[in-house]
């Protein structure tokens, strides 16, 4: 009988206990997470979770329907954004104001890359999502890297 409640004990002692573990979504991380996650949509040509990741301070476009055109409105940013690669390069501290920051993100299409601002706002529901990009910044969609008049690209 002593084995048999050693036994019990032992073994009662040697499990373990498991917590679900919280991931948070991406519109909560920091606003260059949601940049980077907004640019892997783009790529994915993810319409949808680009509406997600989209909006307002009143919340993402996919939620809010705001703007109603906003499938379309994607869709264009989409058009700018894709073919090549694109990185995160880090924000813009001294255009940090309460609630919005700026993110500059890199595209690279051949030998052609450009910085492109997006401005971050930050919800009434506490998430960012990019509620504005420089879409002159990322060059004509198709089009090979302009120069400038001085001849050197950007």
């Amino acid at each position: 009988m002593f084995g048999t409640l050693a036994a019990i004990a032992v073994v009662a002692g040697c499990t373990t206990k498991v917590q679900p573990v919280a991931v948070a979504p991406v519109s909560a991380a920091a606003p260059a997470a949601v940049a980077a996650a907004f640019m892997q949509a783009v790529a994915d040509s993810n319409l949808p979770h680009m509406g997600e990741l989209w909006g307002t301070a009143k919340g993402p476009a996919s939620t809010t329907n705001t703007p109603a055109n906003w499938v379309q409105r994607v869709g264009v940013i989409q058009a700018y954004l894709r073919g090549g690669k694109s990185r995160v390069m880090g924000e813009n501290i001294a255009s940090a104001k309460e609630g919005r920051r700026e993110i500059l993100v890199e595209l690279t299409r051949g030998s052609c890359v450009k910085t492109v601002p997006f401005t971050m706002v930050l919800t009434k529901q506490g998430s960012w999502v990019v509620n504005a990009i420089d879409l002159n910044a990322a060059g004509v969609p198709g089009k090979s890297c302009q120069s400038n008049p001085s001849g050197t690209s950007n």
